[in-house]
């Protein structure tokens, strides 16, 4: 007799893609993947446009399409001025996945998904993701459960924070311990906390795929652009053995899993090379007459002193020392930084590009000289602008598509989101840093330089992750289409026989499932109580200055930010 309720265990791999999994699991390297594989359902899971790590995950975790949770970027404007600002789970509206499940009575554990910080109250526990500012954050919930895992033995690590040092092999190869070791404590405290607190659901993400992949490929990948043959001798199988790490991981986590427990494995997006296309759009919007640059007087010099003490700190000083210096030291810090900056004239501006995130380009309409004009229209000027880019060599565009999210989203807060967005995870392209003179620096270069390691990406997202579930009523050895990242959550709720809210955009994946359970457990919804919903969303918790200042260190080391 089928279980109407079953317990689900979701394992992230962040940025997971089945072009190097399925190789390798046929090859016999990933067996537990190999075994979810064969005796379960996969099909490729459509991620967010953009496929960016806060967007795709929010989208996951609500079933909402990002119009309705609002919560596009690691960044959004800043509303008092012409700036930005980080963001973090309290930007996002809507109620997740886990506090559902809580809602209804469900035990959830939840473990390293990014977007979560400030951690939520569940029923169970919590600890946050990617968006957590430092390890001495209040990021765990309850908050006991910190000193529960150190008398344990066991020392939680958030996200690496120093993959920007990896200029020497040396560095690649001790980031590369530390990032596996620092998955194997995450399996130890998820392993930990559930024994301690049994759960009806439970999810953890390893991000060790993600990192990897940004900064490894090329060392894998003879096709790429930038291969690197020299490293390739140590580093050729980095990625590989990292998805083995987590194989393993995983392997850990299915010993513990009985015969009710729904496995899911699923990424929040693909992966691919990156090209060496470099662009430089704030000056292609300037050379269009929709941006101005303010003169400047900061001398040369003043930008390579900045950019080599800047450098010679980051490469030489203690991981404790860099601390210290970014709490004594902020403003200077970022005065360092905005020398490299080619500041703008928002009074004559009308679109830009904050190319200082550059690992998302997006266009944003600033209003400028022809604020009265028809915002569609200029919409569409900077789409034609972009995708008549050609790179002058090869005669070949750079830039396939653009997206209008006005266009592809549909909820309260698709007005918050940028106005044109180039498809960077369809070509490869990288974005690079505009300089006021103009004719200084082309709007599109190939870069023929080496890749500076830990600093430019060497691989990037692509649209379709992974999805593979097994256990319980999901067929075996089934193969389908057309999965969305939004569906996981209505189709766990599904499974877990929780009345699912009406105002997810999601499905159930009922083709992965046996007809006949289908057909005895129809699917059931519930009011989401939408207008409460809006009435009690509150004002974002903003990172102070400090907080922003480790964020934006943590996203500059993993090759987010310039």
């Amino acid at each position: 007799m089928p279980v109407l309720n079953y317990q689900v265990l979701i394992v992230g791999l962040d940025g997971a893609t089945f072009d190097l999994m399925l190789p390798w699991i046929e090859e016999g390297r990933l067996p537990h993947l190999g075994q979810l594989l064969r005796g379960g359902a996969r099909s490729r899971l459509e991620s967010t446009i953009p496929p960016i790590t806060p967007c795709a995950w929010s989208s996951f975790m609500t079933g909402k399409n990002p119009g309705k949770h609002g919560l596009f970027d690691f960044i959004e404007p800043d509303r008092e001025g012409h700036g930005f600002r980080f963001t973090n789970a309290s930007f996002r509206e809507g109620e997740t996945l886990w506090g559902c499940l809580s809602r209804h009575g469900r035990r959830v554990g939840v473990v390293n998904v990014p977007m979560t910080y400030p951690p939520e109250p569940v029923n169970g526990f919590l600890i946050s993701g990617l968006d957590t500012p430092h390890e001495l954050s209040p990021f765990m919930y309850p908050v006991e459960i910190r000193h529960e895992l150190k008398e344990a033995g066991i020392r939680y690590r958030i996200d690496q924070q120093h993959l920007g040092n990896m200029r020497t092999n040396d560095r690649r190869r001790q980031q590369l311990t530390d990032i596996f070791d620092a998955e194997s404590a995450r399996t130890k405290s998820f392993r930990h906390l559930s024994d301690s607190r049994p759960c009806d659901f439970r999810m953890v993400v390893y991000g060790a795929t993600d990192q990897v992949q940004h900064h490894f490929w090329h060392y894998m990948d003879p096709a790429h652009d930038k291969h690197d043959p020299a490293g390739a001798k140590e580093f050729q199988y980095a990625i590989r053995d990292t998805y083995k790490h987590i194989d393993r991981q995983l392997g850990q986590l299915l010993e513990e899993c009985g015969d009710d427990t729904i496995v899911i494995v699923m990424s929040d997006h693909g992966f691919g090379k990156t090209s060496n296309v470099r662009l430089r759009l704030n000056q292609v919007l300037r050379d269009a007459g929709l941006l101005e640059f303010v003169e400047s007087n900061n001398n040369g010099w003043m930008r390579r002193a900045a950019g080599w003490l800047d450098g010679v700190l980051r490469s030489t000083l203690s991981s404790d020392a860099k601390r210290t210096l970014a709490g004594l030291l902020p403003r200077l810090r970022v005065w360092f930084e905005n020398l490299d900056e080619a500041k703008i004239d928002w009074k004559r501006t009308a679109a830009y590009v904050p190319e200082a995130y550059r690992s998302s380009p997006a266009i944003w309409l600033n209003g400028g000289p022809d604020g009265d004009r028809d915002a569609n229209d200029m919409r569409r000027q900077v789409a034609n602008l972009l995708t008549a880019l050609v790179e002058k060599a090869s005669g070949e565009r750079v830039i396939s598509n653009c997206y209008f999210p006005r266009e592809i989203y549909d909820g309260p807060h698709t007005s918050r989101a940028p106005d044109v967005l180039p498809s960077w995870w369809e070509d490869g392209f990288l974005l690079d840093q505009s300089v006021p003179l103009s004719g200084a620096r082309p709007n599109v270069e190939r870069s023929a330089a080496p890749i500076q390691g830990g600093v430019e990406f060497a691989g990037s997202h692509r649209l379709d992750g992974v999805f593979i579930a097994s256990g319980g009523p999901i067929r075996p050895g089934f193969e389908f289409e057309n999965a969305q990242i939004i569906d996981v959550a209505p189709t766990v709720l599904y499974l877990m026989g929780i009345p699912i809210p009406d105002d997810m955009d999601g499905r159930v994946l009922t083709e992965a499932l046996d007809e006949d359970y289908v057909a005895d457990h129809p699917i059931q919804w519930e009011s989401a109580g939408v207008d409460e919903i809006n009435d009690s969303f509150s004002a974002p918790q903003e990172f102070t200055e400090n907080e922003s200042e480790l964020i934006a260190r943590r996203l500059q080391s993993l090759g987010y930010i310039s």
